[in-house]
């Protein structure tokens, strides 16, 4: 796992690759590297995983010298690729890396990607066609940020390096604010920034000097295609799968363990370790004093049933102080509030391991969410339920709704779903965790005067239809594996490892697994209206049932609890001269978001964490007010002192 960066078309005294690398140092400790060509330059970042000798090295070239690479990533089936590449060509090393060298010389750029398994975001420099290519996984595991600004083009790992080798900071996208607040991320392809992009997941670029970067998707899930099996069969198929993809992300010269929550998917993958792994699988779990979130009784179960070296720790309000960091790593707003339990998780993993499994994509592959399930029920209402009488169901509750009545909200979506309606899964539908029900009266004028007729659910509705001729837990699926995974999951997960220079692998992610879950069909993945249905009975081989069978709870933050007690002064951050003054916000409904959540009147925990670190971000980037390290509190207590004064 490393961090990469280069440029094309930049004159090599007026780069800034150094300083872009210098950024990115905490994805890779081991060693850094640029190699400059007359037209184009690339740099590196090296955590070692593989072959820890000099050999490694990179940017590394072919024998001749005229292809050369930067690699963010692995690639699990690298030595079944090297078996087909080493008589035609030398490797001078035990790396992937070097793979995907004499991979594209031997089948172009094309044959290289339909053939390799793995997470990576890659460049790949062609001097004697002065051309770029830049690619990254499947599933969007390994980020990638670009840019043409300037006229000239830069692409790095982390949004800070990629600022680093401009002249001036961009300035902010209202576009990109306006999604932060829908999704609680900026979605690919944009960012923060204007002019700066995200290359979106299974997606390769092209560039020239002179001419527009061209991107084309290289591979995308499909549903539209069944295999109808029998229950044991597929049983047998998702085991022996998920052992070969736990058996490949094994392989690594440092020590590997494992986040365990304690939920069916991170068990599945450590009972698989302590299996196939050939020392005692180290553990490592994170829970809170608040017992509504804490699922460390659990985790300690599996991890004693599974025989592991466990590891756990507690977080406290007092922990929250670590935001900072957090924001300085994740580069632009993230409002996510389970990054925080990440973050100490990889941190607790790397004091004793450098690698670590965990179980995400499970959700996403066998319909483990709440909504998936809306959209199973949407299903069965359409095929017993005449149309006429769905759509009049669906106006009545609206209505209802309109008028204010409560509980009417979640009922009223999947009814909308059940007309046949292409517009209505969209993220946080209902409102509980964003601004759908608040932004009209908390926009402020910078907001109001930006672009209305782009909706940010537009990309939902996009990928919804795209999906095919499909069941409406099919779309469900198709649209979270390209959206809420990459852009939120697989992010949070990146930078919180990346951010202590530990590598994560994720077995459900496996590219073969989320084919065959593509091809199952939909009702046995909610058989008998249980999300993960498969996954559970897989489970239950292995898990008593009360670890299996209980109320799904997330990798979740009191975040409610926390700002109404110890961490409830930084909101003050909201309402200080500075905040006021950027025009994102009207300051009296800020206020009274804060007074109503505080007072208890209403729930708005996660609203206030996504303003939190919107304006945490803003004071570190733009204000350069703020470092990683600083105290929050104490900076809450410096900007009531200078609003006072």
């Amino acid at each position: 796992m490393c961090g990469i960066c280069g440029q094309v078309g930049v004159a090599i005294k007026n780069d800034r690759l150094d300083q872009a690398l210098e950024k990115m140092a905490h994805r890779g400790p081991n060693d850094s590297g640029v190699t400059r060509f007359p037209r184009a330059a690339l740099g590196h970042r090296r955590l070692s995983i593989l072959d820890l000798s000099e050999a490694g090295k990179q940017p590394m070239s072919n024998e001749r010298g005229d292809v050369w690479l930067t690699f963010n990533g692995e690639i699990y089936n690298f030595a079944e690729l090297q078996a087909k590449l080493e008589d035609r060509h030398h490797f001078q090393s035990r790396t992937d890396s070097e793979v995907l060298l004499h991979g594209y010389e031997e089948w172009g750029i094309d044959g290289l990607l339909q053939r390799i398994r793995g997470m990576f975001a890659f460049a790949i420099w062609d001097e004697g066609e002065q051309t770029l290519y830049l690619s990254r996984d499947h599933l969007g595991k390994k980020p990638l940020y670009y840019t043409c600004l300037g006229g000239r083009f830069r692409f790095a790992s982390t949004l800070p390096a990629l600022v680093e080798m401009l002249d001036e900071t961009p300035s902010v996208s209202t576009r990109a604010v306006r999604e932060y607040l829908t999704y609680m991320y900026v979605p690919h392809p944009h960012s923060i920034f204007d002019g700066i992009f995200k290359l979106p997941p299974a997606s390769l670029l092209t560039y020239r000097e002179g001419q527009q970067p061209r991107i084309e998707k290289y591979w995308r899930p499909c549903f539209v295609e069944k295999e109808i099996q029998d229950e044991e069969e597929y049983l047998e198929r998702i085991e022996n799968l998920l052992r070969q993809a736990v058996d490949d992300r094994l392989v690594a010269d440092v020590p590997v363990g494992a986040l365990l929550s304690g939920g069916v998917d991170s068990s599945l993958v450590v009972r698989l370790m302590a299996e196939l792994a050939s020392k005692k699988v180290k553990t490592f779990s994170i829970g809170f004093q608040e017992q509504v979130c804490n699922e460390l009784p659990y985790a300690r179960r599996v991890a004693d049933i599974c025989g592991t070296d466990h590891h756990e720790c507690v977080l406290s309000p007092d922990m929250a102080n670590l935001l900072p960091d957090l924001i300085f790593h994740y580069g632009e707003p993230f409002g996510d509030h389970s990054a925080l339990p990440t973050y100490y998780a990889a941190e607790a993993a790397k004091s004793q391991v450098s690698v670590v499994l965990t179980g995400d994509g499970g959700d996403e592959n066998f319909a483990g969410y709440g909504t998936t399930l809306a959209a199973g029920v949407a299903s069965r209402v359409q095929g017993v339920v005449p149309r006429p009488v769905r759509e009049a169901i669906a106006l009545g509750l609206s209505q209802l709704e309109r008028r204010g009545v409560r509980g009417v909200r979640r009922f009223r979506w999947v009814m909308e779903m059940a007309r046949g309606s292409q517009v209505n899964y969209v993220f946080d539908a209902v409102g509980s965790r964003t601004f759908r029900e608040f932004g009209d009266h908390l926009w402020g004028p910078r907001l109001r005067a930006s672009d209305s007729s782009v909706s940010p659910d537009d990309w939902y509705e996009s990928l919804w239809r795209e999906a095919g001729d499909v069941s409406p837990v099919d779309r469900a699926l198709f649209v979270d594996l390209l959206t809420y995974l990459p852009g939120d999951l697989l992010v949070k997960t990146d930078v919180a490892s990346m951010a202590h220079s530990l590598e994560a692998r994720s077995p459900f992610l496996d590219q073969r697994m989320c084919e065959l879950s593509s091809r199952m069909p939909a009702e046995i993945k909610l058989r008998q209206w249980q999300p993960k249905y498969l996954l559970k009975k897989l489970a239950a081989r292995y898990f008593p049932n009360d670890v299996i069978y209980r109320r799904k709870q997330g990798f979740s933050l009191p975040t409610s609890a926390w700002l109404r007690t110890d961490l409830g002064d930084a909101l003050e951050l909201l309402q200080t001269d500075v905040a006021c003054s950027r025009g994102w916000f009207e300051p009296a409904v800020v206020r009274q978001l804060i007074d109503d959540h505080r007072s208890g009147r209403r729930d708005h925990g996660q609203r206030l964490w996504l303003l939190l670190n919107f304006e945490l971000w803003q004071l570190m980037f733009l204000d350069k007010q703020l470092e990683p390290g600083d105290d929050v509190f104490a900076l809450c207590g410096r900007s009531v002192q200078r609003q006072a004064a």
